[in-house]
């Protein structure tokens, strides 16, 4: 029998809020879904919505999948990294409990991460791996000002690029390679579960939206690409880099000085973190479009 990977999620969860992300309830969905992962809690961080907010969402969503997970309320600002709230105490105590076994996925700015770094020094060197999504290192705009989830707390971000851990960083670069379509559309809604229905029922503002400001045929699934990641690493190729993190100001967020990790950065003491270039987008759409309609 193959040992499932045990995961946490930190998430920051909108669906169905006007204008706001669906991809973080794809995320949510699709690591409930998969057979091959074992989820330890869900922790919400502010992000697209409060935190309060996405915490009801998050609640909600995992009724709706008939599922019992344990859900923890986080951050809600920048303004409270490095302090204690549920969620990092959650992150810290699954961490000692399993240490080496937690692949902890990250789709939201990352103060509760930060603030777990910061609270318990052997944290980060415990962490089995850490799969982030954010970031930009070509995409027009963000790659100036800052991807969102790095934009919101550039340095918490910082903290968390600099910690001793197995990092992959899952860029707005990489995720752009996939496109959720209405066609993808078309098999939620030709399909009669409950999950099935409320996607279909929300998904169709965010699509047209993105297909205006993009002009892409559809929106990118981000966070979805980190939760497949975890599940098939073979979805992406593997190339070390190191960089920095702009932590403050209009540009917070922003990577810079990025380069392809050698011994000169060894020698440096820079922690080289993978940021895969090539995403298998075909597969990764098959993979989730199925494990959604399985439930």
């Amino acid at each position: 029998m193959i040992k499932k990977k045990k995961i946490i999620l930190d998430a920051d969860p909108a669906i169905g809020v006007s204008f706001r992300d669906v991809d973080d309830a794809l995320a949510i969905l699709l690591a409930i879904a998969s057979p091959d992962i074992e989820i330890e809690g869900i922790t919400i961080n502010f992000g697209n919505v409060p935190s309060k907010t996405g915490f009801e969402i998050g609640k909600k969503i995992i009724k709706l999948a008939g599922v019992d997970i344990p859900i923890f309320e986080g951050s809600d600002s920048r303004k409270k990294l490095g302090q204690r709230n549920p969620a990092v105490d959650h992150l810290i105590q699954s961490v000692k409990k399993y240490p080496g076994e937690i692949s902890l996925i990250a789709v939201a700015p990352l103060t509760n991460i930060a603030s777990a770094i910061m609270l318990d020094n052997t944290f980060a060197e415990n962490l089995g791996e850490l799969i982030i999504m954010g970031g930009a290192t070509d995409f027009k705009f963000f790659s100036t000002f800052g991807e969102l989830n790095f934009h919101l707390d550039g340095q918490a971000a910082s903290i968390v690029m600099n910690a001793p851990c197995p990092k992959t960083l899952l860029t707005m670069d990489l995720c752009a390679q996939a496109v959720f379509t209405k066609q993808h559309l078309a098999l939620l809604k030709n399909n009669d579960s409950v999950v099935s229905q409320f996607l279909a029922s929300h998904i169709p503002p965010w699509l047209l939206l993105n297909r205006i400001v993009f002009r892409k045929g559809g929106f990118f699934p981000w966070d979805p690409i980190a939760v497949a990641c975890a599940i098939d690493s073979g979805l992406v190729d593997k190339k070390l880099f190191t960089f920095e993190v702009q932590p403050q100001g209009i540009r917070s967020g922003r990577i810079f000085n990025l380069r392809e990790y050698s011994e000169l950065n060894a020698l440096e003491n820079k922690f080289p973190v993978n940021i895969p270039q090539k995403l298998d987008s075909e597969r990764f759409m098959k993979m989730l479009l199925s494990n959604l309609l399985s439930l």
